[in-house]
């Protein structure tokens, strides 16, 4: 579920160490603002050509901006870092009726069928929450250490519809689905052996940049909360959730689905608990110097007697939030200071980057949480015992915990 939307020094992606147990890390590049993404490198085809992906848990398919030989390349982004990805023909003949095929359609309801006109080819369609990507599943080599590639099967994106979310499409090159789907990044590394457990943890610092991490990894020090993973949503989702406001509940506003994203810039919520908290923070406000200004970043922004230069300016004006997240084990608290869910713009003005999700079909259902509420947290997707954690995290320091988090002996 995305938002969609430098040169290269040395290689980007890491494997700690090679064998059957790895741990591989990708040193993830952007920002929650103004970049509204955060990107990893993979080298993908025949030469090796790099490609900046966007990370997001919400999709299973990897897709790159792509140059089809038939299709060309219709809406795709102008300020894609590289040239499109352009695939021989013979890297696009992964048949409609092939057992990959079928997965995409099963993690992606709404796929198209397989037509008889074109029984070579297998299609997809994907909607997010804003944008679309079109294409056919192509299959081509990836790079994934100094030693070792892989056939991957991924999008070759030919039809694209750009996000609304932000006023210019970003500098990327595609998606990198880390969804819970066959057809992830993550279970086709597994499928051929590359990874012996399907866990992903991502750190995304606060001040730009962080790291994924996918396989065998230990987990960071600290008290790591865990949630049981909903096993009837293709989503990662701990359950359903209410929003707390300064420690206590918007009034009128139900729990609701939560679902981790890190395709999504900012988080949304249903309008009833979106209008509550508004309210709140208005009414938090009201003896504040802040003022009410318009900002074309965000929907709900204030200014203060002088331009903020960060949060930490302004972060004391604003009271804590919290989601207590209710699952068949009991309840868990993820907790988000202002830092997590206000930005800075570029004018100095403090903006919420809570966003109301009504208009769109499926967020009207959902708490969806972005990457704004994920900086300086270390999130683990741990799709082997089907569970969800997280933990405080100081995501610019983590060389420092490497050594902890990569098991040594592997």
């Amino acid at each position: 579920m995305a938002a969609m939307w430098c040169p290269i020094i040395g290689l980007l992606l890491l494997l700690l160490p090679l064998g059957p147990s790895s741990a591989i890390k990708f040193p993830l590049i952007g920002n929650v603002y103004p970049d509204g993404h955060f990107y990893a490198t993979l080298q993908i085809g025949k030469p090796l050509k790099p490609y900046f992906l966007d990370i997001d848990t919400g999709s299973n398919l990897t897709w790159l901006e792509c140059k089809h030989p038939d299709h060309g390349c219709k809406g795709c982004n102008q300020r894609t870092p590289h040239p499109y990805y352009k695939p021989a023909a013979h890297n696009l003949m992964v048949r409609c009726d092939s057992w990959i095929c079928a997965q995409l359609r099963k993690d992606q309801p709404g796929s198209p069928q397989c037509p008889n006109s074109d029984p070579h080819r297998c299609h997809y369609d994907i909607q997010y929450v804003s944008g679309r990507s079109k294409g056919d599943l192509a299959n081509d080599m990836i790079f994934i250490n100094r030693r070792d590639d892989m056939n991957y099967v991924f999008g070759c994106g030919y039809e694209q519809e750009e996000p609304l979310e932000q006023p210019s499409p970003p500098a990327v090159d595609g998606i990198l689905g880390l969804g819970r789907g066959s057809v992830g990044f993550v279970a086709q590394l597994k499928a051929q052996k590359k990874i012996v457990r399907n866990v992903i943890g991502h750190c995304l610092s606060i001040h730009g940049n962080g790291n994924l991490y996918i396989g065998d990894f230990r987990l960071p020090p600290g008290d790591v909360t865990w949630a049981p993973m909903s096993t009837s949503l293709p989503y990662y989702s701990p359950g359903p959730a209410t929003l707390l406001y300064d420690e206590q509940p918007i009034r009128g506003s139900p729990a609701f689905t939560t679902v981790f994203d890190s395709g999504a810039t900012y988080t949304y919520t249903p309008g009833q608990i979106y209008n509550g908290l508004v309210s709140k923070v208005q009414d938090t406000l009201h003896k504040s110097s802040l003022k009410v200004v318009k900002d074309r970043a965000l929907p709900q922004c204030w200014k203060g007697k002088m331009p903020f230069r960060s949060v930490d300016d302004v972060k004391n004006e604003f009271k804590p939030l919290s989601l207590k997240i209710t699952h068949a084990r009991g309840t868990s608290n993820l907790d988000i200071p202002p830092e997590n869910y206000l930005i800075v713009t570029k004018d100095g003005n403090a903006c919420l980057a809570i966003l109301d999700g009504s208009s769109d079909r499926v967020l009207r259902h959902l708490i969806l949480i972005g990457d704004v509420t994920m900086q300086d947290l270390f999130v683990i997707y741990d799709n082997e015992v089907n569970r969800i954690g997280w933990v405080r995290a100081q995501c610019d320091r983590m060389q420092d915990l490497e050594s902890v988090i990569i098991d040594s002996r592997l």
